[in-house]
C-alpha cells in the first residue's frame, strides 16, 4: 500500500513552504520535484509525527554546476540520500524552498511507503505488449559499471523523443549521468535527482510506489514505460546479469502472453530481456517497495497519475 501526491503548479506560502503532503502513517517517503530548466535552490524538509512538526532538515542542492543529497538529521527525521525516514508514523511532510526563486520549482510529489507484504500477482488476460524502447547499455564508458538507473532514464526518454518527435530528449548515457550525479552521494542513482532532471527537459516526471505487476502493466497497457527498481541474490532471479545486486533500475517495456515482465536491463549484452513473473515481482516489491521513475510527456500527465495513485 502507497500513496502519491503530486502538486503542479506548487503553491509555495509567503515563507516559501510547499502545502502540506500527506503520509498517511508512513514511516517512509521519498520526495521529488521537477525544476523550472536550469534553475537553482536548495530545498528543506519536515514532518508532522506524532502530534508536533520535527526540526526542518536539509534536503538537497539543485543547480547546474552542482547536485548534492544533504542527508539532514534532526530527532525525529533523517533523510538518506532521496528517502526521508521518521522515527514514529508521520501524518504530513512539507519541503521549503531556499535560495532560489518559487518559479524554480514546477511540480513537487511524495511517494509515502507502507509496508507491504509480498502477494503474487496473477495477469488478468493473455494480451500480450511490448513497447518498442530504444536500447541502451549501462556500460557506455570503459571502467563505468553503475550507471543502470540514467541508462534506464536515457532509454524512455529517447522512447518518447521518437514517438513525440522530440530530438532534445534523446541523449546519450554519459550525458544523462553526468546531470544526475549527486555528489555527495559519489553516483547517479539517486532517484529523485534521475526524476528531477527529466522534469528539467520538460517532462512530468515523479517517483511512485506500485502495487504488483498488475498496476504497472497498466501503465504498459497505455504505452508508457517505467523505470523500475529491485535487488537480487545468489539464485534468485533466473537469468540475472551479476550474481547478486543491493540496487538495480531497469526499463518495464512490456509483458509476455503468459505475464512475464519484458525488461530492457542495461546491464544484459542484449538488453531486451524477459524475466520470471513471480521472481521478478517479489524481488521489486521486497527490494524497493514497488518503486518506479514515472516519466511522461505533459500530455500523458493526467492518465500516468491516475493510474499512480495521485491525488491532487
Amino acid at each position: 500500500m502507497a500513496s502519491l501526491t503530486y502538486l503542479s503548479p506548487v503553491p509555495w506560502s509567503d515563507d516559501l513552504c510547499s502545502p502540506q503532503l500527506p503520509l498517511a502513517s508512513a514511516c517512509s517517503a521519498v520526495p521529488t520535484w521537477n525544476p523550472a530548466g536550469d534553475a537553482a535552490f536548495a530545498l528543506d524538509v519536515r514532518a508532522h509525527a506524532g502530534g508536533a512538526w520535527t526540526p526542518w532538515v536539509p534536503l538537497a542542492n539543485w543547480s547546474r554546476r552542482e547536485r548534492s543529497s544533504l542527508n539532514g538529521r534532526a530527532p525525529g527525521i533523517a533523510v538518506e540520500t532521496d528517502v526521508v525516514t521518521l522515527e514514529a508514523p508521520g501524518e504530513a511532510l512539507q519541503l521549503r524552498l531556499r535560495d532560489g526563486d518559487p518559479s524554480a520549482v514546477r511540480a513537487v510529489a511524495l511517494a509515502a511507503a507502507h509496508t507491504q507484504s509480498y502477494a503474487p500477482s496473477t495477469q488478468r488476460d493473455e494480451h500480450s505488449v511490448d513497447l518498442i524502447v530504444p536500447r541502451l547499455t549501462q556500460y557506455a564508458r570503459e571502467g563505468e559499471r553503475g550507471w543502470c538507473s540514467p541508462t534506464s532514464l536515457a532509454m524512455v526518454m529517447a522512447y518518447y523523443a521518437r514517438r513525440f518527435d522530440r530530438a532534445d530528449w534523446r541523449l546519450d548515457v554519459p550525458t544523462v549521468a553526468a546531470r544526475v550525479y549527486d555528489a555527495r552521494y559519489g553516483g547517479t542513482g539517486n532517484w529523485a535527482f534521475n526524476v528531477a532532471f527529466a522534469g528539467s527537459l520538460g517532462f512530468t516526471a515523479f517517483a511512485a510506489y506500485l502495487g504488483d505487476l498488475e498496476q504497472a502493466r497498466c501503465f504498459l497497457r497505455k504505452a508508457m514505460p517505467l523505470v523500475i527498481s529491485y535487488s537480487w541474490g545468489d539464485d534468485r532471479l533466473d537469468g540475472a546479469p551479476l550474481a547478486r545486486s543491493e540496487g538495480h533500475l531497469a526499463v518495464l517495456r512490456g509483458a509476455t502472453s503468459q505475464g512475464d515482465p519484458i525488461l530492457n536491463d542495461p546491464a544484459q549484452p542484449h538488453i531486451r530481456t524477459v524475466y520470471p513473473r513471480a521472481q521478478l515481482e517479489r524481488l521489486w516489491i521486497e527490494g524497493s517497495g514497488g518503486l518506479c521513475y514515472v516519466v511522461v510527456p505533459h500530455e500523458l500527465a493526467a492518465d500516468a497519475l491516475a493510474l499512480a495513485g495521485g491525488h491532487a
